[in-house]
């Protein structure tokens, strides 16, 4: 698959169709652990009453094997204890302050809605998938946007420079072209796993799983950047 195939809404609403109820699952995942580290590395707000351990232990718990018993209990108990917090049962109302704050509350809605236990639609996923464009995005302009340079400008440009060519007159940031390679490359992974293999269980799997880590830390540096301009 070529790395920006996707970006034709057409083409990943037909991908998504295509993909087997396993294979939803995988992309899905993949595309919430893209979102995964700002909510690991970067302080949450207090007022919510989650702290990163019961958000990790949902994250863990979605790459365990599915059709384990074990699996779905682990995975139960920890959404359980995640949508017993203030940010659940007493959410605050009115704007949030900061980029960081923004972030996490679109990764933990996504979290909320993904469940190992029940089939993912093909909008379901395709939903979920567009989430860390949507971020990837949103960071690309307010950075451009920005009176400062990042602190890593020189790397982001040379990425860049050796990066596929979007087309279409597309002009992405760094950011959203790092994401959507990332997600080219984990749905190859995806629809060549072996339909009873998990994403922690093959070397494939975890190659995909640390892609979309990598990407995820990438988020934290730009989103820490900001959040110190006033942002």
């Amino acid at each position: 698959m070529d790395v920006f195939d996707e970006l034709d809404d057409a083409a990943l609403t037909d991908l998504c169709a295509a993909m087997t109820t396993v294979q939803r699952r995988h992309a899905a995942t993949l595309a919430l652990w893209r979102l995964r580290a700002p909510l690991l590395m970067l302080r949450l707000d207090p007022a919510w009453g989650l702290h990163r351990t019961v958000v990790e232990r949902v994250f863990r718990a979605m790459i365990l094997t599915p059709d384990e018993e074990e699996s779905h209990r682990a995975y139960a108990e920890a959404v359980a204890e995640m949508v017993s917090t203030p940010f659940f049962t007493d959410p605050e109302e009115g704007e949030l302050d900061n980029v960081i704050a923004e972030v996490q509350v679109e990764a933990i809605a996504e979290l909320e809605m993904w469940n190992v236990l029940d089939e993912l639609s093909a909008e379901e996923v395709e939903r979920i998938i567009r989430r860390p464009r949507e971020v990837s995005g949103w960071l690309d302009r307010s950075t451009h946007d920005s009176l400062w340079d990042h602190p890593a400008l020189g790397a982001h440009e040379r990425y860049l420079e050796t990066a596929p060519r979007l087309g279409r007159g597309a002009d992405f940031g760094y950011h959203s072209t790092r994401n959507l390679a990332a997600e080219a490359a984990c749905h190859d992974i995806v629809l060549a796993l072996p339909p009873a293999a998990g994403l922690l269980g093959t070397a494939a799997g975890r190659e995909a799983l640390a892609l979309c880590e990598a990407f995820s830390v990438e988020l934290v540096s730009t989103l820490a950047w900001q959040h110190n301009l006033g942002h």
